[in-house]
Parts: structure tokens; C-alpha cells; sequence
């Protein structure tokens, strides 16, 4: 059972492949913040959009069924975020240096979102929900 009261994060596509991938850059951080957010306190979203980037960069070499694990997992840790016209909208307006990270902003102001997690240091600068990486947040917020 989700806690919808708990602290929302929306996790940028970067940070699902972390978290996935050995030796990706913070690969321990990002696990670490997917465990927090299977039961640990936390609740993480994702755009489908993220979803599907994932899934494609996983699944690059013959590697579906590997990727298509790993999406299910994610889809059993996160909250999928919805994107509609509304978020398209807002992500045209947004200023961010492409539409995905527009679409990501939008979902995390419109769903309360406390922390847009990602190691894109350009994007989200001027979003009203402060972007952090997961080492960033497991410093601010160490148990």
C-alpha cells in the first residue's frame, strides 16, 4: 500500500538507468533512493515517457526480457505520473532545454512533488521544485 502523504519525488530518466546500470554515475545512490521508496518513506513517480527511454536504452543488444524486469520493477516501486495535454502545455512554456524535461518539470509542480531527482544540472533551474541528484538528497536527508 502506497503512503500518499509521504515524500514525493518524481525521478528523472538519468537516475532510473543509474540505478539499473552498473557503473553508471551514481548508480549506489540511485538504488539507494528506489529502496526508500519501496517502503523506506518515500514515494517516487516517473513520467511514462522515462519509462520508455529506459526501457529502450535497456533493451538496446537483445537484452527485452532483462529490460522488460526491470521496467516492471520500477513499475511496482514508482507512481507513473500522468502527462496529458495539460503537462504538454506547460512543458511548451516551461523554458526547459527540451520538451522531456519540460513534461518532467510539469509533472512534479502539478503533483506536489518536494524533489525532481536527475544529474541533468541544466535542466529544472527555473522550476518552482528544487532538482536534486540522489547523493544530494541522501545527504539532506540521511537516516
Amino acid at each position: 500500500m502506497r503512503n500518499f502523504n509521504a515524500r514525493r519525488l518524481l525521478l528523472d530518466t538519468n537516475v532510473l538507468l543509474d540505478a539499473l546500470v552498473e557503473g553508471r554515475p551514481e548508480s549506489t545512490e540511485a538504488w539507494e533512493v528506489l529502496k526508500r521508496c519501496n517502503g523506506g518513506g518515500d514515494m517516487g513517480l516517473v513520467t511514462s515517457g522515462s519509462l520508455k527511454d529506459a526501457y529502450y536504452v535497456l533493451s538496446r543488444g537483445g537484452r527485452e526480457a532483462a529490460a522488460r524486469e526491470a521496467i516492471e520493477l520500477l513499475m511496482e516501486l514508482l507512481v507513473i505520473a500522468p502527462v496529458g495535454a495539460e503537462e504538454c502545455e506547460l512543458s511548451m512554456r516551461s523554458g526547459e532545454p527540451d520538451f522531456e524535461d519540460g513534461l518532467v518539470r510539469a509533472c512534479a509542480e502539478l503533483n506536489d512533488v518536494a524533489f525532481i531527482l536527475t544529474r541533468d544540472d541544466r535542466a529544472f533551474r527555473t522550476s518552482r521544485v528544487r532538482s536534486l541528484t540522489c547523493a544530494e538528497y541522501l545527504e539532506l536527508f540521511a537516516e
